[in-house]
């Protein structure tokens, strides 16, 4: 063997080493009933989840693969459409061609490790498993499979000839290392509208929870919460009632306190922020500099492709943040925007008052139900200035 051909089985088993460290035994499903069982991986070790259900409610999320426990995929939305060209250069104008194909749009849910559960569709990116051969049980066979958002048929094919990745569990779905999900918080609005969202911020895990609400009875509820401790918030038909603690996941005697002068900062790096919103305010910051807690409103005021389908009304959006101070310079955390409620306002008219409720803040939740009530005398703190 020469030198040449010695240094590329050296750079091969090199290679080969460093990808087994990061494989996690697993499974993979196809739609069409295959099962693949081996280690799997992906790309650089993590998978990316668009967050949100479109454009104006999400951001990417990365995931390191060690940390997830399964992800579960579903249809979204199919259809059969007809193929299609442009006959003239220059032109809008298309020319719908005859036949039909299938085209079929993905989401899916992301169970991690920790027992947090993320919501929305992968980014397309290749899967891999090495399973043991059918053929000869003494090999393996290197299988890729890849993830799209959406699946386009040819021409003449049916919704049964698309097949797709169903499930990628990992250690069979049974190293989830949080506590069991049966938290709940439950709660009752008196007098201060018909809720339409609720939310809990877990402060340890840095995660916002989404709950239901049931507008006629004025209650609402967050389920299937990990042990952590949350900042709950509701938001009705007439405003916006937020839990912000001063809890932070920092050590106390680690804590760098926020100083005067801290919210301004972090609101003039908001303005900076190109994104789909024109409009983002910094309201308020709690936590430390070490790890702070910042609530942001976020408008988007300028028109969409989409103005006739809005109906005269402005998307909004506000979520907790997370920032931290280097030495003198804040900065924004990774993958740290939690959104907390998107919601329509009319264009032009007054927003719903934003108050922070301090019962609200630091509820502990193990595997318990919270009981919470929210009542006029819990709003009779000053509004935040967002107008």
């Amino acid at each position: 063997m020469n030198y040449r051909m010695a240094w590329l089985a050296l750079f091969a088993l090199l290679m080969d080493s460093a990808s087994a460290v990061e494989r996690r035994p697993g499974a993979v499903k196809t739609s069409d009933g295959m099962e693949f069982k081996g280690d799997v991986w992906f790309n650089n070790a993590e998978a990316k989840v668009y967050e949100g259900e479109d454009a104006a409610d999400g951001r990417y999320l990365k995931v390191n693969q060690s940390e997830i426990a399964s992800i579960v995929f579903s249809i979204k939305k199919s259809s059969m459409e007809k193929p299609w060209r442009f006959p003239n250069p220059g032109s809008d104008l298309k020319e719908y061609l005859p036949g039909e194909y299938p085209v079929v749009e993905l989401k899916s849910v992301t169970t991690l490790k920790s027992g947090q559960i993320v919501k929305g569709h992968l980014a397309a990116c290749p899967v891999y498993i090495r399973a043991q051969s059918r053929e000869n049980p003494m090999d393996f066979d290197n299988k890729k499979f890849f993830l799209r958002y959406q699946y386009k048929g040819e021409v003449g094919q049916t919704m049964k000839d698309i097949a797709y990745v169903s499930s990628i569990v990992f250690d069979d779905g049974s190293k989830i290392t949080g506590s069991v999900t049966s938290g709940k918080i439950l709660g009752t609005v008196v007098a201060l509208g018909a809720p339409e969202q609720c939310a809990a911020y877990g402060i340890k895990r840095g995660r916002a929870f989404e709950g239901t609400v049931d507008a006629a009875k004025g209650t609402f509820k967050i389920e299937n919460l990990p042990d952590d401790v949350y900042d709950v918030s509701v938001l009705t038909d007439k405003g916006i009632y937020v839990g912000m603690s001063d809890m932070g996941p920092t050590p106390a005697e680690e804590a760098r306190p926020i100083e005067a002068g801290d919210l301004e900062n972090i609101d003039k790096h908001c303005k900076t922020i190109r994104d789909f919103f024109d409009e983002i305010r910094a309201l308020a910051v709690k936590g430390d500099r070490s790890f702070a807690k910042v609530l942001v409103f976020q408008a988007r005021n300028k028109e969409m492709y989409d103005e006739e389908g809005l109906k005269g009304k402005k998307v909004n959006r506000l979520d907790i943040w997370n920032w931290h101070m280097r030495q003198t310079e804040w900065v924004i955390n990774t993958s740290a925007r939690n959104n907390l409620f998107r919601y329509m306002e009319p264009a032009g008219g007054v927003r719903r008052e934003i108050r922070l409720i301090q019962k609200f803040g630091a509820i502990p939740v193990t595997l318990e139900t919270k009981e919470l009530k929210l009542e006029p005398a819990d709003a009779n703190v000053p509004a935040l200035v967002n107008k």
